[in-house]
């Protein structure tokens, strides 16, 4: 886990002298000298006005305007406040489309800001609530509401818009020491593109505490291999943390880009490395969590994702590998202590868990895997039956129709399953128990076969804690599932 970036850290190592606080409120003028007594009236100028390590605090109101940070900088709002950021009527730009914009500048805080309306229907355009673009070092995206970003272009294939983006593409270096955290990110229509991204050459970031919903593509996304990044080698988003977010209401159903497709997913590492996906919940979108690359020969790799919360997906709770033979796959990932449950509402055959093309060397362990009737709990999808899987000591229980998809075979029983498979051989079927799934309480009951069942693979690979915050390992044993059953039930 990355540790947590404080603002005041990032100013002491900055070193920067004689820094000042300057004042912008709605009844201000740009001609005022910006103190708090008269204040600036516009973000914009206020930008433009003040130096390297300076603090501008943002008083409550609407500011229909666009805002382009150009030296290292304190933006906030006002204590109390949650000023406003309003592209209604603004055109958007061809290049450099955000209603704030952040480009090679380090040491920056945007904080408290909601930042709104910024649309258009030319698909050839692409709005964006916030966008990072370049190479620095420190920028802190903390505590705003981005709300209705929207491309409501008619060109299917060149549609896209971002809530909040991150590109790591300057021939000078890496964005380092990223952190995105305790935002919201609604009621988004991002076309081809992903609500929260991180994309290209990002060395070091944080996602944490933010809630996505009501968005019609992907919820959080961490991308590799896309071309952003002009220096070799360094074309991917790694050594990140991605945690304690609650994505929801994700799906490209309506979206024109995908054709009706179901095929948003709440947390994507597309072609990232060395990240941890920990202690979210993600419910009801099209796949729960995934994890390959979409480039032919490349790979997600050496991803843990643990301690979440997946239910409630209209295809699949979790995804591995290439969505065709065309695509990338997943090399070195382990997936241990996640809770899935009645995820494919389609009754795609998807299921809880869905193995693709070209993975290889991937753990899976210590998993509650519950199905709604459909019955699906594991599909290798290929039917190639050699998915580069290693599972073991998970839980599995379907109420019903209970099936297992590997290679050419279907299986009834986890019996026969591990029978055919040689795998799974600590595995248990049986109802999870938990305390109470109807008001969605995932904790087990002291009963439960998931109990004490798990196999401790010490805290770099299972994580400190579960997801309600209580220690991972107890008494030197392991839970199956996000939550150990000593966790006090809400």
């Amino acid at each position: 886990m990355i540790k947590r970036l404080s603002w005041l850290g990032l100013v002491q190592l900055a070193a920067f002298a004689h820094a000042g606080t300057f004042y912008v409120s709605v009844q201000g003028k740009d001609s005022n000298p910006g103190t708090a007594a008269f204040p600036w009236k516009t973000i914009q100028h206020s930008c433009n006005q003040t130096k390297s390590g300076d603090t501008v605090l943002v008083g409550a109101g609407t500011y229909n305007e666009t805002v382009t940070i150009t030296h290292s900088m304190s933006l906030k709002s006002a204590a109390s406040t949650k000023p406003i950021i309003d592209g209604t009527g603004l055109a958007v730009p061809a290049n450099d489309a955000g209603l704030i914009l952040i480009n090679g500048v380090g040491h920056v805080l945007v904080e408290g800001f909601e930042i709104r309306n910024f649309k258009t229907t030319n698909s050839s355009l692409v709005p964006a609530g916030i966008f990072i673009e370049g190479s620095e070092d420190q920028v802190t995206i903390e505590g705003n509401l981005v709300d209705q970003i929207e491309n409501d272009g008619t060109n299917a294939g060149n549609i896209n818009a971002f809530g909040i983006a991150v590109y790591g593409n300057s021939p000078k270096g890496a964005i380092t020491n990223l952190v995105i955290e305790n935002n919201e990110v609604r009621n988004t229509k991002t076309g081809n593109s992903e609500t929260v991204t991180v994309n290209g050459n990002v060395n070091g970031f944080q996602v944490t505490g933010n809630l996505v919903h009501d968005v019609n593509n992907i919820g959080i996304d961490c991308i590799g291999f896309e071309g952003t990044s002009p220096i070799k080698g360094q074309d991917q988003a790694r050594n990140g943390y991605v945690g304690l977010n609650t994505v929801y209401n994700v799906t490209s159903l309506k979206n024109p880009a995908y054709g009706g497709s179901q095929s948003a997913d709440g947390i994507y590492v597309d072609g990232g490395t060395n990240i941890v996906i920990e202690r979210n919940i993600v419910h009801n979108t099209d796949i729960g969590i995934e994890v390959t690359s979409e480039h032919l020969g490349k790979v997600a790799s050496n991803v843990i994702v643990r301690s979440n919360l997946v239910y409630f997906s209209n295809v699949v709770g979790l995804s591995i590998g290439g969505y065709d033979s065309h695509r990338g796959g997943t090399l070195d990932c382990t997936f241990v202590n996640n809770t899935f449950f009645e995820n494919d509402s389609t009754n795609s055959g998807s299921g809880e868990f869905q193995i693709q093309f070209y993975t290889k060397g991937n753990v899976f362990k210590n998993n509650v895997l519950f199905a709604s009737s459909q019955g699906t709990l594991l599909s290798e999808a290929t039917g190639a039956g050699t998915p580069g899987l290693t599972s073991d000591y998970n839980l599995f229980y379907a109420p019903s129709n209970e099936s297992w998809t590997w290679g050419t075979g279907i299986y009834g029983s986890l019996a026969s399953f591990v029978k055919a498979t040689k795998g799974d051989k600590h595995s248990k079927f049986g109802d999870a128990l938990f305390v109470d799934s109807a008001t969605l309480n995932f904790h087990l009951e002291s009963k439960s076969p998931g109990v004490k069942s798990g196999v401790n693979l010490g805290t770099s690979i299972e994580g400190t804690y579960d997801l309600g915050g209580a220690s991972r390992v107890i008494g030197g044993s392991v839970d199956l599932g996000c939550y150990e059953s000593s966790t006090p039930a809400p």
